[in-house]
């Protein structure tokens, strides 16, 4: 990489540091190649909060936490914006993609290339990587909730898993809460970006990109603010990593509204407080330990999450203040579980004087859904011991074991009382086999438009993953990179 005061030459030039732009930095350094690699975030170690999730919140994720999506119910997207994106702030599950996702994605393009057995290689790869299952989160007696699932599991004869994650401790703290990243976890800044610069990787975080600039078929020069200064990156070979909303955002900067149509596939994540007759101490365990996955073919999970007093009072300040005290003596009886369903309908990215805003309409069949696995989990809830519910519902949210529970929920759960949050952005800029108004990428993440540049985030996925994209988006990352 050569540089003067305004211009940056380099090789291969990565916008973004999550899954995909910290996977096809390590490969290509490895293979000698000149990698300069731009964050829009700030660098914070593994270490900086000390498990603290406001303090998390409001610096390594994009708008504290929450970007709004204007619908009729709550709905809030959530996506980090530091070095390592959202790898750094999320739970540490490395998923692989569904077998039945793999197959529909073949079926789609008429091909092979997402089998298995193409994919096998760069899966094992990065599991190794970041040591998946060093430590045997089963060996964690403190995860009563994920002891619940397996109950569940037994008694009803259904498929719960033991959720592959990232562990590299059995040490008691900073137990993976969502948003408060600890030395609990093999992330891909200690696994993939640090060595990465211990090689050669070229670095500049707090480095906004905001024009792709073209000539001839080709992607010239990259226009980003660097330390509040405006200069000019020219790189050989551009790669998109910037995530689901950001990617599309840069392009349509750069090339305006009517390059392509932008929507992005989400999952419908809705929390679940609920108190048992025992005690569970729910904050002392590791979150997504166990997940059921009977109806994963439906597009539905359910799982623990995670489990601490300001993130559970936070859900529950539509409560006065004398609920929340009576509450607050009863904390250890609690737990939180998330009910995960892949949205039919998809969210609208709109930009507007430059500025991103969401949008989304809740499909029907997908509150029936909602509708139909809430009444679901409560059945499992309540006869493992549950003895209240606080349902992800704006009012009427409490319910008990002794409620007529399909009326409540026929009456309750409407598209304007619902609350929810997605932490999964997918298919905003997605690959197919010929350039159309959403697919502007081909099947080896090339863009149709321009010779030399690449996409290797979430937003090529041909459609949801159902289960967290973090596992895919690295393994396509690094079978795409290995042909560029």
């Amino acid at each position: 990489m050569t540089s003067t005061q305004d211009q940056l030459h380099c090789e291969y030039l990565i916008i973004g540091s999550g899954a995909g732009g910290s996977t096809a930095s390590k490969y290509l350094v490895e293979k000698g190649k000149d990698v300069l690699l731009i964050e829009e975030g700030e660098h914070f170690k593994v270490d900086q909060f000390k498990g603290s999730m406001s303090k998390s919140l409001s610096n390594v994720w994009r708008n504290a936490g929450i970007t709004p999506i204007l619908c009729k119910s709550n709905f809030g997207f959530g996506e980090g914006k530091c070095l390592g994106g959202g790898t750094y702030v999320n739970g540490g599950l490395i998923w692989r993609t569904p077998i039945t996702i793999l197959k529909l994605w073949n079926k789609i393009f008429d091909t092979n290339q997402f089998s298995l057995e193409n994919l096998e290689k760069y899966f094992s790869e990065i599991e190794a990587t970041l040591e998946l299952d060093k430590y045997n989160v089963n060996n964690y007696l403190q995860n009563k909730d994920s002891i619940k699932l397996d109950e569940i599991a037994k008694k009803y004869k259904i498929n719960v898993a033991t959720v592959p994650k990232s562990i590299n401790s059995t040490v008691d703290q900073n137990k993976l809460q969502l948003g408060s990243p600890g030395l609990t976890k093999n992330s891909v800044l200690q696994k993939y970006i640090y060595p990465s610069i211990d090689k050669g990787l070229r670095l500049l975080t707090n480095c906004k990109a905001n024009k792709l600039i073209s000539s001839n078929g080709k992607i010239t020069s990259v226009e980003v603010t660097f330390n509040n200064k405006k200069i000019h990156i020219f790189p050989k070979k551009v790669i998109l990593a910037c995530g689901a909303t950001q990617t599309p955002m840069l392009l349509k900067k750069s090339f305006g509204n009517r390059f392509f149509e932008s929507e992005m596939c989400v999952h419908l994540n809705l929390r679940i407080g609920v108190k048992f007759k025992e005690e569970m101490f729910a904050d002392n365990g590791i979150m997504f330990t166990k997940q059921i996955q009977e109806y994963l073919d439906d597009g539905v999970l359910i799982m623990p999450t995670s489990f601490s007093k300001s993130s559970f009072f936070s859900s529950l300040a539509k409560l006065d203040n004398l609920e929340i005290k009576e509450i607050s003596k009863q904390f250890n009886f609690f737990s939180n579980f998330v009910l995960q369903i892949q949205s039919k309908n998809k969210v609208n990215l709109n930009s507007l004087s430059n500025n991103l805003i969401l949008t989304y309409k809740l499909n029907l069949e997908d509150l029936e859904k909602i509708k139909k696995y809430l009444l679901i989990f409560m059945e499992f809830l309540f006869s493992t011991g549950a003895v209240e519910i606080y349902l992800p519902l704006k009012k009427n949210f409490k319910i008990n074991k002794n409620s007529d529970r399909a009326k409540f929920i026929e009456e309750n759960v409407i598209e304007k009382n619902i609350e929810m949050v997605s932490v999964h952005g997918m298919s905003s800029a997605k690959m197919g086999i010929n350039r159309s108004n959403n697919e502007i990428f081909n099947l080896n993440g090339k863009s149709f438009d321009f010779n030399n540049m690449f996409c290797l985030d979430s937003s090529i996925l041909p459609t949801s993953t159902i289960e967290s994209p973090q596992g895919t988006v690295m393994a396509l990352s690094r079978s795409i990179v290995e042909n560029l």
